[in-house]
């Protein structure tokens, strides 16, 4: 760490505990659209144009979604310093606080940052052949969005992270936009037929959206006493401690129990099955039984945890980052094989 902090000064202001979340969401939303071509089986890459290889779509959406998570790193690092929140909180394991990173630098960075996200996301768009529809030029600006939510948290005079916005942002950007526009590159929902599994996509996503705000509350909660004092009002700052903590539950309950419910949703309807209660739940559970060991470890020891303990609760962040990158990876590996597991060949 030492190393990283007096060697990689852009590697620390990267944050790559974070990146796993930039990761989830590309995955569990690829995962979900091989999982239901299962149950769309007429459907064979019929968005645009071209012939493009999943492949080919999931490493350019991964490279686009670790570079805006970067952008995003970087716009708070600048954000934070300019206002004085890091120079205030005393923080020296920020690059601009620290003086490792000059913030003129840092500028020349996220401008790179912007146009090479810009055109990886374009690229990705264009190869799918959405541009030959409506439905690329809507992803297109979703896209635009995302770049201006990362630059607009912390940045500008009204930047909506002070003003305790950033979980919405959050949910949208780190749980829906990725899960459905996933769905969108890979064929999905451009008419009634290829819309059939919509909603095991919002359900995924919203879960996943939660479970993301989670990891920022934690963050938040950690801040809380140093961004009360400055006046950055986060959402931690307006509910208070207790309320915080209540708040962070509710978040980790809510979407570790969309995400599974997701493939429940799936199962019922590619299987038709008159309920989901029953043995098929009973197995999802033990599935994703571990995942929800580590989520309420996780929460005891944020709960058991005073704001301002840095070290704790930057080990919690990092825990909750790799927990929810586990239970998308449990998905995807249930995407190949639930057909099998669950149910009889339908033809």
């Amino acid at each position: 760490m030492v190393y990283l902090r007096t060697m990689n000064p852009w590697i620390q202001a990267a944050r790559l505990r974070t990146l796993p979340l930039a990761l989830s969401g590309i995955i569990l939303g690829a995962a979900i659209s091989h999982l239901c071509y299962e149950g769309n089986a007429h459907l064979a890459h019929q968005s645009g144009g071209f012939n493009t290889s999943p492949w080919v779509v999931f490493f350019l959406a991964i490279l686009t979604a670790t570079l805006l998570q970067v952008l995003s790193n970087y716009a708070n690092d600048l954000g934070d310093f300019t206002k004085g929140t890091d120079t205030a909180a005393a923080r020296t394991d920020r690059a601009l606080a620290s003086g490792a990173i000059e913030p003129k630098s840092m500028k020349l960075a996220l401008l790179g940052l912007i146009v090479v996200t810009f055109a990886t996301g374009s690229t990705l768009i264009w190869l799918t052949g959405l541009f030959h529809s409506q439905n690329g030029w809507y992803l297109l600006g979703v896209g635009v969005m995302a770049i201006l939510a990362a630059l607009g948290y912390t940045l500008g005079k009204n930047a909506y992270g002070y003003w305790g916005l950033g979980d919405l942002s959050v949910v949208l950007f780190f749980g829906l936009v990725p899960v459905m526009g996933m769905g969108l590159v890979n064929g999905f929902f451009y008419d009634v037929a290829s819309s059939r599994y919509l909603d095991v996509f919002v359900l995924a996503g919203v879960g996943l959206g939660f479970l993301s705000a989670g990891v920022l509350n934690v963050n938040n909660y950690r801040d809380l006493l140093s961004d009360q004092a400055i006046g950055k009002k986060t959402l931690a700052v307006r509910l208070g401690e207790t309320k915080t903590l209540v708040y962070h539950r509710l978040l980790l309950s809510m979407g570790g129990a969309l995400i599974p419910a997701s493939l429940l949703t799936f199962e019922k309807r590619y299987f038709e099955w008159t309920t989901m209660w029953g043995s098929q739940t009973v197995f999802m559970l033990g599935i994703f039984s571990p995942i929800f060991i580590q989520l309420s470890s996780h929460y005891q020891k944020v709960k058991c945890t005073k704001p301002g303990d840095r070290e704790t609760l930057n080990l919690q962040l990092k825990k909750l980052s790799l927990t929810i990158l586990a239970m998308v990876v449990v998905y995807a590996l249930l995407s190949f094989f639930i057909i099998d597991f669950l149910g009889p060949d339908k033809d």
